[in-house]
């Protein structure tokens, strides 16, 4: 079964805090009566990658990863009897012990279904914390998506962060459908970005394969 991990990209849909919102204009032509659509919208709106150089001044854009990065067997973390809370290393050692060196790692709490949508997502939402990112370092993956927040908003250094893309390790963020997913130990994980060559960040349509 596939199932289509990516939040819609839509007016009114909840944004990071200070960035721009997704907006988009409708238009017919009065010629041919052709529909079409402008919008405008950050890199970092809904379900995207974060690439090194979003924090790393010299680090990788979206564009330097080879295809088959987005591509591939992913080890799936079900992380739902933890949602709102901190994702720390001694519970990423309990629920992911077998992930290991070059794995595309799916870290799934269900924060996103239930709780995008709300005014204090961003607040009450999952989170990584910094060991937690060393962990996953220290396992040598090749990249990392979630469902929560990346790491808690009080700290403006982001260190969990800078740890992972200072590690070259991109970041996929705001999966959604964890449910359909996180039963599963391993699926077929596809999340290519837009061809935004030199932007630290793109939207992505992510998609698990979860049986053959």
């Amino acid at each position: 079964m596939l199932v289509d991990m990516s939040l819609p990209l839509e007016d009114g849909m909840i944004l990071f805090p200070g960035l721009p919102p997704f907006e988009s204009e409708r238009s017919v032509s009065s010629e041919t009566g052709a529909v079409t659509h402008r919008f405008s919208s950050n890199t970092h709106q809904g379900t995207h990658v974060d690439a090194p150089r979003h924090y790393v001044d010299d680090g990788a854009t979206v564009g330097s990863f080879a295809v088959d990065r987005w591509v591939g067997p992913a080890r799936v973390v079900d992380l739902r009897d933890h949602r709102g809370e901190p994702i720390d290393a001694d519970l990423l050692e309990r629920a992911g012990d077998d992930v290991s060196s070059g794995d595309r790692v799916v870290l799934l709490t269900g924060d996103v279904d239930h709780r995008f949508g709300d005014a204090d997502f961003f607040d009450e939402a999952a989170h990584l914390t910094a060991s937690g990112a060393e962990w996953l370092v220290d396992r040598d993956v090749d990249l990392i998506a979630n469902d929560f927040l990346t790491e808690a908003l009080d700290d403006p250094a982001r260190p969990v962060h800078r740890t992972l893309l200072g590690a070259g390790i991109p970041i996929v963020e705001y999966l959604c459908e964890a449910d359909a997913v996180a039963p599963f130990d391993r699926v077929d994980f596809t999340c290519l970005p837009l061809s935004m060559p030199a932007f630290e960040a793109a939207p992505v349509r992510a998609v698990a394969r979860t049986e053959p």
